[in-house]
């Protein structure tokens, strides 16, 4: 093997060594065991099927923006049967949206996270140990979009998902 030939081996070979060294820091970085399961919300309801939306500003405009925001209660109802006794990350989400941006807030009862999201992101609503088989909040909802890019009803699903260690 020729002195060239050999430096490069060694060079792929620090190469290879330096990826596997990169990867094991990136496995390390997630807890060990931690892994991410959706969460069971079927039984959730809105108490209004429909949200009215309403315009942001009473008069909008290109300068000032053209949102409209919308207000719902919605009983969250979590079934965490499955990581009973266990330490967890509750986390609620929304994919992003063919309307473009939609950001949502709200407030709670106390036994979620207060909080916001904007579409496309997951935002944690719980964190600690998963004592109940179904976890129960009532939230106050409001969400917020571009009232020029929506031009029917839209159907927003959000989703929960559960980091558990």
């Amino acid at each position: 093997m020729s002195r060239a030939d050999a430096a490069g081996v060694s060079q792929a070979k620090s190469a290879l060594s330096m990826m596997g060294a990169i990867v094991i820091a990136l496995a390390m970085t997630q807890p060990a065991g931690a892994a991410t399961f959706a969460v069971d919300d079927s039984t959730s309801y809105t108490h209004d099927a429909n949200t009215a939306m309403k315009w942001k500003l009473v008069a909008p405009s290109r300068r000032l923006g053209s949102l409209v925001e919308g207000t719902t209660l919605v009983t969250v109802r979590l079934n965490l049967m499955p990581w009973a006794n266990k330490n967890g990350k509750i986390y609620m989400a929304l994919g992003k949206q063919a309307i473009g941006p939609v950001k949502a807030t709200w407030t709670t009862q106390g036994r979620l996270l207060a909080g916001q999201l904007n579409s496309g992101d997951r935002t944690l609503v719980y964190a600690g140990p998963i004592r109940t088989a179904i976890l129960e909040d009532t939230i106050t909802l409001t969400i917020e979009t571009d009232g020029q890019r929506l031009v029917s009803a839209q159907r927003l699903q959000f989703t929960f998902e559960i980091d558990v260690d």
